[in-house]
């Protein structure tokens, strides 16, 4: 059953952070994970963090104290600029989907489908509920970033820290009803989650 949805395009794909081992940064490691990433950001702002790695803390402190919304998204953005990836990433965009669901902030999903000469569809990211269009399932196929993205978008407004959790289901709530239709309907194929 699961070949024959991702044979026909009818399958869906959702995507999360465990990818994450499967791309690589600019300096060939491995992208971190919410704990790393916490750290990472907490050294880079110059915040005593007492052995907090929880990146939603680590993200509030630095959205309230230091520097604001904007410079905690150039943080991420020049954390996740330049990632590679690995075949079986690559592959993914080999095949025809229905709609790609992540929960990631980075654009390796985009990435593969940028360095693939041989895609069958065109991706088009959307972030929130004004993104969502009716997209042509023989040449796109709609990439929803449920937390946002930091790349293809105007004004990236990733879910990330506390508050944002309190209240980012209203600008993405569509998205969310669009997940719920597919888990009802569709075949998923999960990558990255435990």
């Amino acid at each position: 059953e699961l070949r024959q949805a991702l044979e026909s395009g009818e399958c869906v794909l959702f995507v999360g952070a465990g990818i994450g081992g499967s791309l690589l940064d600019k300096d060939g490691k491995q992208l971190p994970d919410a704990s790393q990433l916490a750290t990472e950001m907490a050294v880079y702002f110059g915040i005593d963090a007492e052995g907090i790695t929880d990146l939603t803390k680590i993200s509030q402190v630095v959205e309230i104290r230091k520097r604001g919304r904007k410079e905690l998204n150039a943080f991420l953005q020049k954390r996740f600029t330049d990632i590679s990836l690995n075949d079986d990433v690559c592959w993914l965009s080999t095949r025809p989907w229905r709609a790609i669901f992540t929960t990631n902030y980075d654009n390796g999903i985009e990435r593969a489908y940028e360095l693939n000469a041989h895609t069958i569809q065109n991706p088009v990211v959307v972030t929130v509920t004004a993104d969502v269009g009716t997209p042509n399932p023989m040449i796109e196929v709609p990439i929803y970033h449920l937390h946002g993205a930091l790349f293809s978008v105007q004004e990236p407004h990733v879910v990330i820290t506390e508050n944002d959790y309190g209240t980012f289901r209203e600008r993405r709530r569509m998205l969310f009803d669009l997940l719920k239709k597919e888990l009802l309907t569709s075949t998923i194929l999960y990558i990255g989650y435990s």
